[in-house]
């Protein structure tokens, strides 16, 4: 009788602490500026916020915390001329908040999710295309991640040097667009379903 009530005090425990760190992995903490000013830190809270609740229209909590990550980096605060970053020192309330969440798949940086808001918080522009390519990423409907269309645009003649492909995203096309940097170099549009090639040419500079 005394190993039975242990062994079920003990599983207690174990299910308690392994539900808790669960909720831990799914808890939004909140990303600390460098900034006195209080506003400036809650008006950032309420965009990082508003921001996930964009993303969560389309996915989970689940595959939120699989599938995006904060993007430190490229996050930021636009004023008159200039645009700071997360890791700055921040003293006056910025014009526009930036917020961006990498969408990883299979341990492949797809592309960004960007959202962007004015001084009174409202949202002004986000990228529903993309949010809508991440779905269909998830949902395997789109297969050609950013390493396949590196591969397939390799073997169809481009040089591997400075080839950094996006995802294109339009209401019903999704494709990766590929180009080596230099004038009269070949571009490639790479079809993220099929992987099928849907557009090409040079690139021309004019000076």
């Amino acid at each position: 009788m005394k190993i039975h009530l242990l062994f079920s005090f003990l599983l207690t425990l174990l299910l308690v602490g392994c539900s808790t760190d669960a909720q831990q992995k799914h808890v939004s903490t909140s990303v600390k500026l460098t900034t006195s000013n209080k506003q400036l830190q809650s008006n950032f809270d309420s965009c990082l916020r508003l921001t996930q609740q964009l993303l969560k229209s389309k996915v989970s909590d689940k595959e939120f915390y699989e599938y995006f990550s904060f993007d430190r980096r490229a996050t930021g605060f636009e004023y008159e001329n200039v645009v700071l970053s997360v890791k700055d020192t921040l003293t006056q309330l910025p014009s526009r908040y930036q917020i961006l969440y990498d969408f990883l798949y299979k341990g492949d940086t797809l592309s960004l999710f960007w959202a962007d808001f004015d001084s009174s918080l409202k949202v002004v522009d986000y990228r529903i295309f993309h949010l809508t390519a991440f779905r269909q990423f998830i949902d395997k409907k789109l297969t050609i991640t950013r390493t396949k269309a590196i591969e397939i645009a390799l073997k169809n003649g481009m040089k591997r040097k400075g080839l950094d492909p996006i995802l294109n995203c339009l209401a019903d096309k999704f494709y990766w667009e590929c180009k080596n940097d230099c004038d009269g170099c070949l571009y490639l549009d790479i079809d993220a379903k099929t992987g099928n090639i849907v557009g090409q040419g040079k690139v021309i500079y004019q000076y």
